[in-house]
């Protein structure tokens, strides 16, 4: 937590101990102590309180969300949560929606709370979303580190993978239940694709990845109802017939999970990608 000092100007109360207060440089904060709104009012200067908890109000958080943060969870694990999004913002280049602080915070700190109890974090999706975030990833598992050094605990790659969502999600003003729908449908696709084909990630390499990214914009692409034209659809069907079949039923998969229309074009480019990699596992 951030160490400010005063004066600081309130700006509303939120409880007897608890005000909205504005600093010399503009910040908002929350500050936290006994007493600290009795008899206060907007307006009045606080030269030098003393309080218990500050916490610096990111631009776009509420202020009941800021409040209800901090009065739950420890000081140690809001800073390495927004450590963690600050090294985001430097590494992805690039503002992250707002919603992220409390959204992450929150889950760092449930996490923690599980695998204090022993309880074993699950993620299916680790693997897809390794490969369709590898920016996001990078950052997550540099902020497990951030997490073992700061708060002495250990975070499986499963929870790696959890924090990649939320930066995802902050990253393109998504909600991480958006993300992590993309997600399971993206590998419930490759199940089905390795149904028909056998195992995909360790045989097929960079043709896996390719795959897994376009099946990403794909579904983007379709959600938005941005077309897209590919003049070789007649070639596909006939000299790739059993790619596209395979293609086609990919996208009966996305239209029920979604219930969108997949066009036609989008079944034409899946399968270059299929046909790619059948070619590789027949070699």
């Amino acid at each position: 937590m951030a160490t400010i000092e005063g004066p600081f100007t309130v700006q509303r109360i939120l409880s007897n101990n608890a005000v909205i207060a504005n600093t010399v440089i503009g910040q908002d904060v929350i500050l936290l102590g006994k007493g600290m709104g009795f008899g206060r009012k907007a307006g009045d200067l606080l030269k030098s309180p003393k309080y218990e908890k500050i916490y610096v109000v990111p631009e776009g958080v509420a202020e009941q969300q800021a409040l209800s943060l901090i009065e739950q969870v420890e000081p140690a694990v809001i800073q390495v949560a927004e450590d963690i999004i600050e090294l985001a913002k430097m590494q992805l280049g690039q503002a992250l929606h707002p919603r992220v602080y409390v959204a992450l915070t929150d889950h760092i700190n449930f996490t923690l709370i599980r695998l204090s109890q022993g309880m074993e974090i699950k993620n299916p999706f680790i693997s897809e979303i390794e490969v369709m975030y590898p920016d996001e990833f990078y950052v997550a598992t540099q902020g497990s580190k951030m997490i073992a050094e700061k708060l002495g605990v250990t975070i499986p790659r499963e929870e790696i993978g959890f924090i990649a969502l939320h930066l995802h999600a902050a990253r393109h003003n998504r909600s991480v239940g958006e993300s992590l729908k993309h997600s399971q449908i993206i590998n419930k696709v490759i199940q089905h694709i390795e149904m028909q084909i056998g195992p995909l990630q360790e045989n097929s390499g960079l043709n896996y990845t390719r795959l897994l990214t376009h099946l990403q914009s794909s579904i983007h692409r379709v959600i938005t109802n941005t077309a897209i034209e590919n003049p070789f659809m007649e070639h596909l069907k006939k000299d790739f017939s059993t790619s596209y079949k395979l293609a086609r039923q990919v996208g009966d998969i996305i239209e029920k999970e979604l219930e969108v229309v997949v066009p036609d074009a989008e079944i034409g480019y899946l399968t270059i990608h299929l046909e790619r990699i059948r070619s590789k596992h027949h070699q």
